[in-house]
């Protein structure tokens, strides 16, 4: 998979350097953008797959997948509003002091701002390469198990028959709802950049990067310099939380009318 998104991405950079200058704008003065500042289709669909990395104590790299879906709406050339939903899976490992290595099943849901830079800033009416970047806020369900190295014994987890869940926006504290949950569910911030391509009217293909910071210290099922089991007020350490980013070729398809 991995050697298929580094060809996709190279065909992609190779469209990029290959664009037009500029696009001819519609307004009849090829000089200056279009007037009209709505999108043509302000309704818009879009597939990922992608691979993920890892930061945190586990953090020699071992690349996994990740897929996703999202919808959206422009609200003008420049800022849009969409809403993610991504799952996938997150690994690493790390041989000093530790001797294990994880593995992360996660699903998140998020809503984001995407502002694009080239029609914000492009004093042409832009060609079919545009940048952007995007922010916003989402949540992360997830399950964590470490192993070892040497045998592949299971020495640490996040979730058992014990779990339940903490009062909402809390870090820890007498927990809520019945035990046994099967993932963890914390907060994240998203931060990403995007270069998309126009393929046809409707049709764009996008080379995204996007970083999460994450509200916990337990994705890779470890938390600190430390070998226990991260529960509880034990799931978070002096150290920093972790964070995670994946790069993923996406499709997104546009439909709708602009309203007159």
């Amino acid at each position: 998979m991995r050697y298929i998104l580094l060809i996709v991405i190279c065909a992609l950079v190779g469209v990029t350097f290959a664009q037009p200058v500029r696009y001819r704008s519609p307004n009849g003065i090829s000089d200056k953008k279009n007037y009209n500042r709505r999108a043509a289709q302000p309704y818009f669909l879009s597939f990922r797959c992608g691979l993920t990395q890892f930061y945190g104590e586990l953090n020699a790299q071992a690349m996994h997948g990740i897929a996703g879906i999202g919808i959206g709406r422009s609200l003008n050339k420049q800022f849009a509003v969409q809403l993610d939903y991504n799952a996938g899976t997150i690994g690493g490992e790390k041989r000093a002091f530790f001797n294990s290595w994880f593995v992360n099943e996660y699903n998140s849901a998020e809503c984001l701002v995407k502002w694009d830079l080239s029609e914000q800033f492009s004093q042409r009416e832009p060609g079919p390469v545009h940048m952007a970047v995007y922010a916003g806020v989402g949540q992360i369900w997830f399950s964590a198990n470490a192993f070892d190295l040497d045998g592949n014994r299971l020495l640490r987890f996040t979730n058992s028959r014990q779990s339940a869940r903490n009062p909402l926006f809390l870090r820890w504290g007498p927990p809520k709802g019945p035990k046994g949950i099967k993932k963890t569910r914390e907060g994240l911030l998203p931060l990403g950049t995007s270069v998309d391509y126009a393929l046809l009217e409707k049709l764009k293909i996008a080379l995204e990067y996007r970083f999460y910071f994450v509200r916990t210290d337990k994705l890779d099922a470890t938390s600190g310099h430390r070998l226990i089991n991260p529960e509880e007020s034990d799931s978070y350490s002096e150290t920093p939380n972790d964070a995670f980013s994946f790069i993923a070729v996406s499709l997104q398809y546009r439909f709708g009318q602009r309203k007159k």
